[in-house]
């Protein structure tokens, strides 16, 4: 056989491929997933109380996690301070909400994560998102990847979830078009949606990873769209629709309290995976069909971007083309619910010592001041540094060296998260992040 046929050289590069270790960094993240472990003082920052007070109630409640000691220091996991904020909302004389739960028959929330480009630090935003409202917040989050590359997918992913394996369930299958050659959609039933929800280590936190058979996904939706069959732009929204009818909420956290008064830790552990107050869908760097399902099922949409010429070109053409598909959509469905919330742009990987960055979000601002987040992500080493041990700020562990950098770039995300939970959830409490950001940067 002649070389530089194309099918010879996609075999030899398989062959190759497959004897180079790929995975060893990847499984050694996934094994030591979610290994941070915060101090007492962080914890009661997370759930906004004085540290005394946490102090007291380890002494007063008896399933009050005895974390890890070293010293007089004393630290906790990302579950055990989900415990110690269903400890505290369960207490009859709280004064207000720790646990910032869906009330039985409350809507359920999608935030989709999407762009044209690829490089904007989108993945990372959605999974700095998703775990900001677990850890500031105690919600359970329902993360969607809708990237074959799976890029967010890892920073939730441990050992016990097979990732990259050809039999692993993915958004295509929640929607019932991942096989390409079916006749017709695959409606799943909720009992066999929640089936394909993975658990994670993040508490309260679910997965339905990415993968290669999105792909699938859009060539059924194409052949659908052929047929007439069914309205494909919405087969996510309405799969979500269908799921969470037969698994919306139904315990709040009056119900972690048994008749003596004590913590019925198996009434939390069952409220804890009961279901979501939010879906985050982390979107691939296209406007497909199976990703304009992805923005059509949102209430929200975040738009993460960089701020150099060629990239603002990009965006022009993603928020066109959508404008076209929304024409379309809303011409033979003028009824249907599309993007009730608040929707934003988020600038990214910024330069703060290169005017022209900030000169761009200013000059955006001005013009759109709803559209453009007055808070952004700094261009910042530390998150690179993680970003290699496939981790977030939030569950990386620096070495002494790079502490600094890294404490820095974990206020910036806080600052980011809030700017975005008071664009999206105005009623709950804000905390002081976006605020001082906007105020050291905007005065």
């Amino acid at each position: 056989m002649a070389y530089g046929q194309f099918e010879q050289f996609i075999r030899n590069l398989t062959r190759v491929m497959a004897s180079v270790n790929t995975k060893l960094q990847r499984d050694l993240t996934m094994r030591s997933r979610v290994s941070r472990r915060f101090s007492m003082t962080e914890a009661a920052e997370f759930l906004g109380v004085d540290a005394t007070y946490l102090t007291k109630l380890s002494g007063d409640e008896a399933h009050f996690p005895e974390g890890e000691r070293s010293g007089r220091q004393r630290t906790f996991s990302p579950d055990e301070i989900m415990l110690i904020r269903a400890i505290v909302a369960s207490n009859p004389n709280a004064k207000r909400p720790y646990l910032h739960w869906r009330k039985p028959g409350e809507k359920l929330k999608v935030v989709t994560f999407g762009a044209q480009k690829g490089g904007t630090g989108k993945s990372l935003s959605a999974a700095h998102f998703a775990q900001y409202l677990n850890l500031f917040y105690g919600m359970r989050v329902g993360v969607i990847d809708a990237d074959p590359q799976a890029t967010a997918s890892l920073y939730f992913a441990d050992e016990n979830l097979p990732l990259f394996q050809s039999d692993t369930p993915t958004m295509a299958d929640f929607m019932g078009v991942d096989d390409p050659a079916a006749p017709k959609l695959n409606e799943r039933s909720a009992e066999e949606l929640n089936g394909l929800w993975q658990h994670t280590p993040w508490p309260g936190v679910r997965l339905i990873p990415g993968g290669a058979n999105i792909q699938n996904g859009d060539i059924s939706l194409f052949m659908m769209s052929r047929q007439g069959q069914v309205p494909v732009y919405r087969i996510l929204k309405d799969a979500i629709a269908r799921w969470d009818a037969g698994f919306g909420p139904r315990m709040e956290p009056a119900d972690f309290r048994a008749a003596d008064g004590s913590l019925d830790m198996e009434a939390y552990r069952k409220a804890l995976v009961e279901t979501v107050d939010v879906i985050v869908i982390d979107q691939q760097p296209s406007l497909t069909l199976v990703q304009l399902n992805g923005l059509i099922a949102a209430d929200n949409v975040v738009i993460p971007q960089t701020m150099k010429g060629f990239d603002l070109a990009t965006l022009s053409t993603y928020v066109a083309n959508i404008e076209e598909y929304l024409e379309f959509i809303l011409s033979f469905e003028p009824d249907i619910e599309i993007g009730r919330g608040e929707h934003v742009v988020l600038p990214t990987i910024v330069q703060e010592q290169n005017d022209q960055d900030t000169d761009q979000i200013l000059d955006l601002y001005r013009r759109s001041p709803r559209e453009i987040l007055q808070v952004w992500y700094s261009r910042s080493d530390a998150i690179a540094n993680a970003s290699e041990e496939y981790k977030s700020i939030y569950e990386y562990l620096p070495p002494a060296t790079r502490r600094t950098s890294a404490k820095a770039f974990m206020r910036n995300a806080n600052a980011v998260n809030d700017a975005l939970v008071q664009r999206i959830w105005p009623e709950l409490p804000k905390r002081d992040f976006a605020d001082e950001f906007i105020k050291e940067r905007w005065s």
